[in-house]
């Protein structure tokens, strides 16, 4: 799938979409996946386990932020990571995805749907979405590829689209004095430069693009919500708008209007769990390391 900078997601909410829940020491050599538990069902020998994975934040090819601040990312080696650490535990019973997420590139989402897919046809195990505040653009991507999906009363979601954004800065440059001199193998080596205005040519290129990429996150969203109803019923909810819960259900983009804790009882229903612990991954550093 092609790549661009973000899938279609406001500059608000993209601001309001917080940092995601992996820890920095993963960065540290030695880190290493530990398991919490993070509430459990009352009972002797409670054996069984719901794992919660957090997906959080910009989603991106890698790892970003940095120790001295700055948001980080969830990105597809983090949930390839978790995914394998649950199919290694025959308790893990049942999967919600905590998704607090505006969106992020085409490929990282691509990615992260496609290896929640993959898990769910590998276990077997019911996997559903737990839109947080956010599961708007590359989010609700992911939550298409979950068996169901819910949202908090006061979640937002939807945002379903493409979008390039190529900066245009030749007017400060002149500002400035700054001039390019480009040498270039062909015509349209420097498409999109943002020292010139775009050609009929490259806006149609992008345009292409947009589209291809556009037309594949509708063929994902319609196998994994076909009570949406046909693509063409599907293209006039996915002209990039977001929508309130309320909204999101009426117009079958989700499932269920409701708290995590009623999605942690409905995944346990379907996993056919009566009690369980409510674990999750967290990184921590190994004994050896330095």
């Amino acid at each position: 799938m092609k790549r661009f900078p973000l899938l279609a997601v406001s500059a608000a909410a993209l601001l309001a979409g917080g940092c995601t829940m992996i820890d920095p020491r993963a960065l540290f050599a030695g880190a290493e996946l530990t398991e919490v538990v993070l509430e459990q069902d009352e009972g002797w020998f409670v054996s069984d386990k719901i794992l919660l994975v957090d997906v959080s934040g910009v989603i991106a090819d890698q790892d970003g932020g940095g120790l001295l601040g700055g948001d980080f990312t969830c990105s597809p080696h983090y949930l390839r990571t978790v995914l394998r650490r649950a199919e290694q535990d025959p308790a893990i019973r049942a999967v919600v995805l905590r998704i607090d997420s505006p969106g992020g590139t085409v490929s990282a989402s691509e990615v992260l749907a496609r290896a929640v897919k993959s898990f769910r046809a590998r276990t077997g195990l019911p996997v559903y979405a737990h839109i947080q505040s956010l599961g708007c653009s590359g989010g609700y991507y992911v939550a298409a590829a979950c068996d169901e999906i819910h949202i908090q009363p006061a979640g937002l979601t939807g945002s379903i689209g493409v979008i390039a954004v190529l900066p245009a800065y030749a007017k400060l440059a002149d500002k400035i004095g700054y001039e390019e001199r480009v040498i270039k193998s062909g015509a349209l080596k420097d498409l999109g430069s943002g020292m010139r205005d775009l050609t009929p040519e490259e806006r149609a290129i992008f345009q292409a693009l947009i589209d291809e990429s556009y037309g594949q996150f509708l063929d994902w969203v319609l196998a994994g919500r076909p009570q949406v109803g046909d693509r063409e019923q599907l293209k006039k909810l996915a002209d990039g708008r977001i929508y309130t819960a309320s909204q999101a259900k009426a117009n079958r983009l989700v499932d269920e209007v409701c708290h995590l804790d009623e999605s942690v009882a409905a995944v346990k229903e379907a996993a056919g769990v009566e009690r369980a612990q409510v674990v999750t991954y967290s990184y921590a550093l190994s004994a050896d390391a330095n």
